[in-house]
């Protein structure tokens, strides 16, 4: 099954933190090596898939502050940081 990128800030619905389209910004910026050349190759699914994995990744982590709101999917923002 697809996935489906949410990246609206501070959405309930939220599962990345960045789009397609400003991934690929991203990335075009940096200096081609191995991961650039899988990114290139990849399939839009695979990419969007990549883009939520980094974002579980993310939000594994511990941050100092609080969620900005109950309501969003997502640890960022934050307040009192």
């Amino acid at each position: 099954m697809a996935i489906t990128i949410h990246h609206t800030v501070g959405a309930s619905n939220a599962n990345s933190y960045l789009s397609l389209t400003d991934a690929q910004d991203l990335i075009d910026g940096l200096v081609e090596d191995d991961d650039v050349t899988a990114w290139a190759s990849a399939t839009t699914d695979q990419k969007n898939r990549a883009l939520y994995t980094a974002a579980v990744r993310i939000d594994r982590e511990r941050f100092l502050g609080a969620r900005a709101t109950d309501t969003q999917g997502m640890q960022w923002p934050r307040e009192g940081v």
